[in-house]
């Protein structure tokens, strides 16, 4: 199995499992053998877990509930009866998981690595890192108006800079002196080089801009903060520094400019000149106002539409219920038919963000990634399903009823693998994960 398969291992290993022989009277057709076979799963699979959450919640002790909604129960806080499934802090308990949330760059403070979390007995992190179990990140379409309209540039600087910690631990007060040696005229409203009265609102301001400084300080994969997704909001081209990744964070192709080192600065500056001048270079880098963003940055950006500490409690939730699945009353499941065409494969599949699976069938001769999508697809579209985040998008990009998968993949992947790293290869690689994890769990993104 390829070692991107190998990484969901954890919730699931390889039981000897018996394949549900079904063969049909002479007289039946292929289609209704193979819906006896679904019906057949559907009942011997549908094992029911021992804990249900929507009776029994997962308890998330040292903090006060902030989200509306959750699709598992989920309840933060204290109880004198009953013991949490986890608690923010280390917990004083080795059977309660221990959960570190932050939002700062491990580079301030050395706990937030993942890899030191761990070693600290944290069983649970959440950070901005995508590679966290649940990721925090600065982004969501509430907290940003992404789509606002592009207001007419009117400042004669090419940029604006807000910048007050002088003492970054990276070059961004070096990029920025060097842009200025270089011509490129900026205002600067933090206490950093300030050259304008910083009492101001800091995105109207940057609306008047044709490019914003977003510069982080520190240069840390999947530390983006407000200064890039304000910069969005206003229209203003973001020239960054921070994130060796702030590609993946870009709403379209040529959408922002990356300083990715020093050397970079003067092909920025002159990149930043040419645009400027040219009013349908600058149009274009801002197309996807007008066009809507790409899909990979609306399926960043929707992983937001679920509050994290929902999230949480599906991560919490989910892990219980796995632990469970590796007991013979799971093991022992059939999920799989064999018909006279073939063998029929039992799926479960849920919409990232939500905590119920659905039952998705493979067809004998349809393990395929197309057919899986289909699959996927046709299941979704007969609960009329409705995407998570379709309230939460602006109206602009919500788009209409139909349907469209980004992704799908194992249960279990960091949002970092589910993104930008899983892919089943090809089709053989797909069967031989649906052969080694019966009753596969995987989960989809739609755009």
């Amino acid at each position: 199995m390829a070692k991107n398969a190998e990484a969901v291992e954890s919730w699931t290993t390889s039981f000897y499992r018996r394949s549900a022989n079904w063969g049909g009277g002479d007289g039946d057709d292929d289609d209704g053998e193979i819906r006896r076979c679904q019906d057949r799963l559907e009942r011997e699979d549908a094992v029911p877990y021992d804990r249900d959450f929507d009776t029994e919640p997962v308890l998330v002790g040292g903090a006060a509930k902030d989200w509306n909604k959750c699709s598992v129960g989920c309840e933060f806080g204290f109880s004198a009866s009953k013991t949490p499934d986890a608690t923010f802090g280390i917990a004083p308990d080795p059977s309660i998981d221990s959960i570190l949330r932050s939002m700062e760059s491990s580079q301030y403070y050395s706990e937030n690595n993942i890899d030191v979390a761990r070693g600290r007995g944290y069983k649970i992190v959440m950070t901005t890192s995508l590679s966290s179990d649940v990721p925090v990140g600065y982004f969501s379409w509430a907290e940003y108006d992404i789509m606002a309209p592009v207001p007419p540039k009117t400042e004669e600087a090419l940029a604006a800079a807000f910048i007050s910690n002088c003492g970054a631990r990276n070059f961004r007060l070096q990029a920025l002196e060097m842009l200025e040696n270089l011509d490129v005229k900026i205002d600067s409203y933090g206490s950093c080089h300030r050259n304008r009265d910083g009492k101001v609102d800091k995105v109207e301001t940057l609306k008047r801009y044709k490019f914003s400084l977003a510069f982080e300080n520190s240069n840390e994969e999947d530390y983006v903060t407000e200064k890039f997704f304000q910069s969005l909001v206003a229209g203003s081209i973001p020239v960054v520094v921070g994130a060796p990744n702030i590609q993946e964070f870009s709403p379209g192709d040529g959408a922002i400019l990356h300083i990715k080192e020093l050397d970079d600065v003067a092909s920025v500056a002159k990149t930043m000149k040419n645009i400027a001048s040219n009013p349908d270079a600058f149009n274009q880098s801002l197309r996807w106002k007008y066009d809507g963003p790409s899909d990979s940055f609306k399926a960043l950006i929707d992983m937001a539409a679920v509050h994290s500490s929902c999230r949480l409690c599906i991560h919490i939730a989910t892990k219980i219920h796995e632990k469970e699945e590796r007991t013979p009353k799971f093991t022992n499941r059939p999920c799989s038919c064999s018909s006279k065409k073939g063998t029929v494969y039992h799926l479960f599949v849920r919409e990232r963000g939500q905590f119920k699976s659905e039952s998705v069938y493979l067809r004998p001769g349809q393990i395929t990634l197309g057919a899986l999508e289909s699959a996927v697809l046709a299941k979704f579209r007969s609960l009329n399903h409705v995407p998570v985040w379709k309230d939460e998008r602006p109206p602009s990009i919500r788009g209409g009823d139909v349907l469209k998968v980004y992704r799908i993949y194992p249960v279990g992947l960091t949002q970092r693998q589910a993104l930008y790293g899983f892919r089943f290869r090809d089709d053989s690689e797909l069967e031989q994960y649906i052969k080694d994890h019966p009753c596969a769990k995987l989960e989809v993104i739609f755009v």
